[in-house]
């Protein structure tokens, strides 16, 4: 009788370990299924974003070129920039200055 006993003991410790070890596969199946399914959104939306991104970096590649281009300056700074136009400079030298500069001019 007590062979049997021990045996029951033996099929119960089996029992018990075969549905733990059951449960933390299933457990971790379920687990690494739930990382892979998130994972997955992640990656679809950080394309998703980096579409929206590369659209918008075009278009401000756009806008600066535009910005910089000849014809937007020219036509911003049309009504604000006005031609500098040399003035005529009149020297009103009199003789005296004049007699007085050529006398420099000869001692040397």
């Amino acid at each position: 009788m007590r062979k049997k006993k021990s045996n029951n003991q033996l099929d119960f410790i089996l029992y018990t370990l075969t549905i733990i070890l059951f449960s933390t596969f299933f457990l971790l199946k379920i687990s690494i299924k739930n990382e892979y399914t998130k994972t997955q959104a992640d990656i679809e939306t950080l394309n998703n974003t980096y579409i929206n991104n590369t659209s918008i970096v075009k278009e401000l590649q756009s806008t600066r070129d535009y910005l910089l281009s000849h014809e937007y300056i020219s036509n911003y700074l049309e009504d604000i920039m006005v031609i500098a136009v040399p003035e005529t400079l009149i020297i009103n030298l009199n003789t005296m200055q004049w007699e007085s500069f050529f006398n420099f001019i000869l001692q040397e």
